[in-house]
Order: C-alpha cells, then sequence, then structure tokens
C-alpha cells in the first residue's frame, strides 16, 4: 500500500516543501548550496537559494525562470527546456511522474523493462544517438539507481536515491548521490539531502512574486 501509494499522482496534495543541502566534490574541494523549496502540483517550482548567495528562482514546467537577487533588487529571465521545473525530484514524486524520472521530458522513451532478483530494470534510449542510454533501477516500486552510458557502454554516471520515507501519500528519497565520471581519474560526487519535508502546509513562499520594480538583468551573450 506504501509504494502503490507513491506511483499515483497525488490530487489530495497539492504542495510540497522541504530544505535541501547539495554538497559537491570535484577536484578535491567542497562546495555546499542551501536551500529551501517550494513546489504545487501546478509545476510552479519557488526554490529560495539560502548560501552561498541569497536569491530566489521561480520555474514552471515550460522551463520559463525568474531569478531574483533581492540584495540588488535585480532579475534574470530565461526560457530554458533544462529549466523545467517538470524534471525536479519533488515535482516528480509529488505528480507521481517516477515511471521515467523526467526523461520524457527530453525525448527518452523506454526500450525494454526486465525483472531480476525482485527489481524492475527499465532501459531509455532517445532518438537522438549521440544522448546517453539511461538504466532505471525500482525496488518495489520506486526507482533506486540510475545510470548513463555512452554509445560504446562507457559508464559517463550514476545516481543512488536511499533513505525513502512517506509523508501523507507522499513518499520520497531522503538521500540523493550522483557520481559523474570525467576523463581518466577525475570525477565528482554531489550529495543531496532533504528534511524539514511538509506536504500541504501554508507557506509564503508558494506565493512568492518577483516584484514588478525589480530591474532586468542582461544574460551573458553565452545564454542568450
Amino acid at each position: 500500500m506504501l509504494l502503490a501509494a507513491a506511483a499515483l499522482p497525488l490530487h489530495a496534495q497539492r504542495k510540497v516543501s522541504a530544505d535541501v543541502q547539495i554538497k559537491s566534490v570535484a577536484g578535491g574541494k567542497v562546495a555546499t548550496v542551501t536551500k529551501s523549496v517550494y513546489c504545487t502540483g501546478n509545476g510552479r517550482l519557488v526554490t529560495y537559494f539560502r548560501s552561498p548567495r541569497a536569491y530566489y528562482m521561480v520555474t514552471n514546467t515550460k522551463g520559463e525562470m525568474q531569478a531574483y537577487y533581492p540584495n540588488s533588487n535585480e532579475v534574470m529571465t530565461k526560457t530554458d527546456p533544462d529549466l523545467s521545473s517538470s524534471t525536479d525530484l519533488l515535482w516528480l514524486f509529488l505528480s507521481g511522474r517516477i515511471d521515467d524520472l523526467g526523461l520524457g521530458a527530453y525525448g527518452y522513451k523506454q526500450a525494454s523493462s526486465t525483472r531480476e532478483d525482485g527489481l524492475i530494470k527499465k532501459k531509455f534510449t532517445a532518438a537522438d544517438p549521440s544522448r546517453p542510454a539511461v538504466e532505471i533501477v525500482y525496488e518495489d516500486y520506486l526507482p533506486i539507481y540510475c545510470a548513463y552510458t555512452d554509445a560504446g557502454g562507457k559508464l559517463l554516471s550514476k545516481k543512488y536515491l536511499s533513505d525513502y520515507k512517506r509523508f501523507g501519500r507522499l513518499t520520497m528519497p531522503m538521500r540523493m548521490t550522483d557520481i559523474n565520471y570525467g576523463e581518466g581519474k577525475d570525477s565528482s560526487v554531489v550529495r543531496t539531502l532533504y528534511s524539514s519535508v511538509k506536504v500541504d502546509v501554508d507557506d509564503p513562499a508558494f506565493s512568492f512574486q518577483v516584484p514588478a520594480d525589480a530591474t532586468p538583468m542582461k544574460l551573458p551573450e553565452a545564454s542568450r
């Protein structure tokens, strides 16, 4: 019953918020980002970054993004499919769309599905052959592992989802670990921890709007 609920749209639950800590290790250096996220069932995602720099980011499923810097009252606006809230972990679990972990938004389709030792393994491929193949492993219908490989079978990155907890009808992982393999021995590890998860609890941040008098920022040429 617990797992079936996690795979269905949570119509009775319209919003979820959480505190997030992201710690990355690359090249012997450690960087930490802390933020609070506020996601609604319609795909609107408000993120308040606390450190290392305080600012708000508002996105939706179309990839329309506003980044607002309260200290300078400036706003940056951009539209990019890669910024879509439809690939955010909170939204994926809130909407019950964990069957492909958002890969469909990037043109991926399921190529196969097999069972092995009580696990379900799904493989996804994209129409563009230059994109990596993806395998997602499910245990009790919850995703626990994801691997990206190139056309030659080389492992590019992998993701672990663990420490699942239930909040009402919402079940989601509280820990996510990403390992990205670079050239040679270069690699990076990103650990994401979720805490203070609240479901259908009102907070002013859900309805945050960029002030009308915010000054527009110019995007760098490479980002246009």
